[in-house]
């Protein structure tokens, strides 16, 4: 899409270039073929005739196209001013003709190509002088200091035109960049939206499902076991559509501001627990230190990677019994324990099983906030996840 904008601009600008090259190239005829009549003619030198007024044109008509065709206009220049000179004419308005042609293909080319051309109209104008004869022999040797001028001149213009056109490409390229990262940015933040839904839906449906399993076994033989059960079932369901609609607030709200995410951290795993419990697997909760100073993320990191534990352990383990332990250190460190009496290695079977990210989820999210996570066998049995984040003076 900028292309196609930047196109018709481009276009405009060339058609104004051509217009103006056009309008200066006549402009600079007139005044070459007036200066012509009016030049001073020796003894020696031909009268300026039809032949001289028309080498004028076709070398100033020439210069209209130096800045598309710099080689075109430097080589019809350069056999103008070979035949001006061989025809030992005064000298006139189109030896400047010649400097500005070399100047053109010097900015437009390159410096190799810009040498090139001054030594080869050197060697015009001298074979030219040598034939015309007279003072003309002299003309190469005048003209040599000009046209090295007219070559550097050149050089230095087009390396600033160059050197402009990398900070512009260096420019379009920081803005490509910064595109990019923020396009990434986004990418990252919907991948960590979507896995925080999928830690709160998987967590509550598992609840869910035991609960609902259990109501429908005792739901004739005991109705009040079976309405605390659908009580459970309210609540976890409750607290996961909550969970949606903040979601999808944030993500249709483009003034939402950050601190408005769903992000629950270590003060909401006692509600994790809670929830266990309401499933009906006993667990116990021991939190020790000030886990108010645990950064950010690390405690967003810590509740998701319990909540997942927890979840693996109501669908898949079997337990008995389970328990959370979150120490936190004054330095900031942070070190949290989830452990079952359930099936032992074959947890960790199960937490991959169920939704594909598993034990390599809580992984990943321990390892993006400077942790490391350790998941395996019990020393007594069962499972244990346990994540640990250094402490940061």
């Amino acid at each position: 899409m900028i292309h196609e904008v930047a196109a018709p601009k481009r276009h405009a600008t060339a058609s104004r270039q051509r217009a103006l090259d056009a309008g200066v190239a006549v402009a600079a005829t007139v005044v070459a073929v007036v200066i012509s009549g009016h030049v001073p003619v020796a003894a020696h030198d031909r009268r300026i005739d039809a032949f001289a007024y028309a080498l004028t044109v076709v070398g100033g008509a020439a210069l209209a196209f130096w800045r598309r065709s710099p080689r075109v206009a430097y080589g019809v220049v350069t056999v103008a001013l070979g035949c001006y000179v061989g025809r030992h004419y005064p000298n006139g308005p189109l030896l400047a003709f010649g400097l500005f042609a070399l100047f053109a293909l010097s900015s437009r080319v390159d410096r190799r190509t810009g040498l090139t051309g001054a030594v080869v109209l050197g060697v015009v104008l001298g074979v030219a002088g040598a034939v015309a004869g007279g003072g003309m022999t002299l003309l190469p040797v005048f003209y040599l200091g000009w046209s090295a001028a007219a070559v550097f001149l050149g050089d230095a213009l087009r390396s600033r035109r160059s050197y402009l056109r990398e900070l512009e490409e260096r420019a379009r390229y920081l803005e490509l960049t910064r595109e990019q990262e923020a396009r990434r940015q986004v990418a990252e933040d919907r991948l960590r939206i979507a896995r925080d839904l999928h830690d709160s839906v998987a967590h509550a449906m598992a609840t869910i499902n035991v609960q609902a399993g259990a109501a429908a076994h005792v739901v004739e033989r005991r109705p009040e076991v079976a309405k605390d059960a659908f009580a459970a079932i309210r609540r976890a369901s409750g607290e996961v559509l909550d969970e949606l609609a903040a979601m999808l607030t944030l993500l249709r709200d483009d003034g939402e501001t950050a601190e408005r995410a769903p992000t629950p951290g270590i003060g909401e795993i006692s509600q994790l627990v809670t929830t266990a419990r309401d499933a009906g697997v006993p667990v116990s909760l021991v939190l020790d230190g000030p886990t108010d100073l645990v950064p950010r993320p690390v405690g967003i990191a810590a509740y998701r990677i319990v909540q997942e534990s927890l979840t693996n352990v109501i669908r898949h383990a079997g337990a008995q019994s389970a328990g959370v332990t979150v120490r936190a250190g004054d330095d900031r460190g942070l070190i949290i324990e989830v452990y079952d009496d359930g099936f032992g290695p074959r947890s960790s079977v199960g937490a991959g099983s169920g939704t594909g990210t598993g034990i390599r989820g809580m992984r990943e999210r321990a390892e993006s906030t400077g942790g490391r996570l350790h998941a395996g066998p019990g020393a007594q049995g069962g499972f244990t996840v346990r994540a640990e984040w250094d402490g940061r003076p």
